[in-house]
């Protein structure tokens, strides 16, 4: 008897101690050449990597031991996980050939209180028949209602007995009031947050708990607790803002996903920008839903496919059954106003303006000097990060150029300043003259809209800038939300100062807090301005789409008050990265909107054509790339237009 078992998560164990007929020189060998790969090999153990897909492994183990004609023994949870093999083997099939029938769902019954909108009843019934569903809906057509709504029939059919939500900190509130709103009680919530021993505390106490609520890093954290926890029950595991998962590299996040994901019982994954980046971003969460099918392909597989075609229609096709979209049009949300105020060169402050046009020259001369079209190294890499970075920055407010650079170790090629005098000089004369043009710009708005009586949120990347505006603004008594304000109401005190405390106090219509200063990797997701606030501002833009869309809809919702349309403000100052950025964002706006058939509009200023920057390389390397090409292009104009002005002056004398 061969006894097969999982014993810590990611491994599975094949015992043959207690097998006298199982033959080393053989058997084991050809077993183990089918394996992902082997750990450790003892006498009569083999530990081996399930690979991320541990029921495509047991099936293997179990199809070539079986043919051999040795009895085998599961443990419970590999048995389970076989059995689930097997079911969604023919499940995939059948939602391929669309030979699924979507129950009808009543818009009250399983404790649902609410009454459900078409489209999302529409949904629930989808989600319920395909098992493991992914909604991509945009930002407020209901996407948590949904999934309650779920896990209520599902509760109901005794096919689940709890629930466990992976998102954004900023998602603790929604799913918590919603819950309420949707099932008509109080939901009892652990939220998974605290140090390790009290985090084990909760974790030994989920008696009558409806919900467990983790963010992705915590998940990451307690990947292995959470693994017992749905392999000992039965779950429904629900990534919010899935995106956080897109890295087809397998990041740690995404990693801790697709380890998590073959012991819930039920999957679902909900997020309005499933591919903020590029198409390679849907592998990840695919997997998530369907480890046991490779529904995409193996990632090596899906990757040669993206080389040879980025065409969205064929993949759109091909995913179309597993997933439900709710559009904005749908919705019949009203259309947004955008205002893209291009600064020009000559309404630029003098020295910011020189300081611009100096990194630009120094930026082209160094790429040239450096041979960016030779084989790249490390260091090469750190500076064209440090350059575009320090060109976002001259572009918004030059005296971040003073300081090391944020989120990244770009090493002693950080900073421009080093060994520049005349950069120094202008940075010196620059602070103290002139306040930056897209700040005024933000200043002077701002006070235009509040002396209205209107609400506004002002999004900044850099947090410096944040607290740059704060200082601008203060008589406004602003509200200031980033990465360092601690996420959760953890301390009653008062005067104690949390995002869930400040956002809550910026929706509170009279509480006379009108603007909220906010950085998008803090609190573009999960959270809702719409009722309270249809103006918003951007001081600067980064490559990273998924949180500009993300930040968009805050003010974009269903619930907006009659008569009234978000209205975006983007000023833009007349250089190359500011170009660059909003070609790159449009295009990766198109490319989602094509995947999900999506007539949202595409907003950006030329109307001709994730972290900070592009997370993977070779995007980066086609990222500088066209930067130098408008570098290069900027400066041929110039010189184009100064041998016109000489030959003018020349035919006037």
């Amino acid at each position: 008897m061969i006894s097969v078992r999982q014993d810590i998560p990611g491994f599975i164990t094949i015992d043959f101690s207690n097998e006298q007929g199982f033959s080393e020189s053989s058997d084991k060998i050809e077993l183990t050449s089918g394996l992902y790969g082997v750990r450790q090999l003892h006498p009569h153990l083999v530990v081996a990597e399930d690979g991320g897909q541990p029921s495509a492994v047991l099936f293997y183990v179990w199809q070539s031991l079986n043919s051999a004609g040795y009895k085998i023994t599961f443990d419970k949870a590999s048995s389970r996980l076989l059995r689930l093999f097997q079911e969604e083997q023919d499940l995939v099939k059948r939602i391929k050939k669309g030979k699924i029938k979507l129950p009808a769902v009543a818009s009250t019954k399983f404790g649902i209180v609410r009454p459900l909108l078409q489209h999302q009843r529409e949904a629930v019934g989808h989600a319920l028949t395909v098992q493991h569903s992914a909604n991509f809906s945009v930002p407020g057509a209901g996407k948590t209602a949904i999934a309650l709504s779920i896990y209520a029939v599902l509760r109901h059919q005794k096919v689940v007995d709890g629930l466990i939500v992976i998102g954004p900190a900023s998602s603790f509130v929604p799913w918590e009031g919603e819950f309420a709103l949707t099932l008509g009680r109080p939901a009892n919530v652990v939220r998974l947050i605290g140090v390790r021993a009290h985090r084990h505390r909760l974790l030994r106490k989920l008696d009558d708990v409806d919900v467990i609520l983790c963010t992705y890093q915590m998940a990451h954290q307690e990947r292995q607790n959470l693994a017992r926890l749905l392999s000992e029950g039965r779950y429904l595991l629900v990534l919010d803002e899935s995106h956080h998962i897109k890295n087809i590299a397998l990041g740690p996040w995404a990693r801790t996903a697709l380890e998590l994901a073959p012991f819930a019982e039920r999957r679902m994954i909900l997020t309005g920008t499933p591919v903020p980046h590029s198409l390679q971003d849907i592998w990840s969460q695919f997997t998530f839903l369907w480890p046991t099918q490779s529904v995409l392909g193996t990632r090596s597989q899906f990757t040669r496919r993206l080389e040879t075609s980025t065409q969205p229609g064929d993949l759109k096709k091909e995913l179309a059954p597993f997933y439900r979209r709710t559009k904005k049009s749908d919705l019949h949300l009203p259309k947004p106003d955008p205002r893209f105020l291009k600064i020009p060169a000559k309404a630029i402050p003098e020295y910011q303006r020189l300081i611009i046009r100096l990194l630009e020259l120094r930026t082209n001369q160094e790429a040239r000097d450096l041979g960016l079209g030779k084989t790249d190294i490390s260091i090469l890499r750190r500076w064209r990060r440090a350059r575009t970075l320090r060109l976002i920055q001259a572009a918004s407010n030059p005296a971040l150029l003073l300081k090391a650079l944020p989120l990244v170790d770009l090493g002693e090629m950080a900073n421009p300043l080093d060994e520049d005098p005349v950069l120094r000089r202008l940075l010196r004369e620059h602070s103290r003259r002139e306040t930056p043009a897209k700040v005024a710009f933000v200043e002077t708005k701002v006070r235009e809209l509040i002396s209205m009586g209107k609400k506004v949120v002002v999004w900044a990347a850099f947090v410096d800038n944040l607290h740059l505006l704060e200082k601008h603004l203060e008589d406004l008594q602003p509200l200031l939300v980033y990465g360092e304000v601690p996420a959760y109401d953890e301390d009653a005190r008062p005067g104690f100062e949390s995002r869930e405390r400040k956002i809550r106090e910026f929706n509170e219509r009279n509480s006379g807090r009108n603007l909220l200063l906010a950085n998008p990797a803090a609190c573009s997701e999960s959270i809702s301005l719409h009722k309270v606030c249809n103006n918003a501002i951007y001081l600067e833009r980064t490559f990273n789409a998924g949180q500009f869309l993300q930040s968009m809809d805050r003010i974009h919702r269903v619930g907006m008050p009659r008569n009234t349309r978000p209205h975006y403000y983007v000023p833009l100052v007349e250089c190359a990265i500011e170009s660059v950025i909003d070609r790159r964002l449009k295009a990766r706006q198109k490319q989602l909107y094509d995947l999900l058939e999506d007539d949202m509009q595409v907003l950006g200023y030329d109307e001709d054509t994730g972290s900070f920057l592009a997370e993977d390389e070779d995007d980066f390397d086609s990222i500088f790339q066209e930067i130098l090409t408008e570098l290069s292009s900027r400066a041929d104009e110039e010189s184009d237009n100064s041998s016109s002005k000489g030959r003018s002056r020349r035919r006037t004398r």
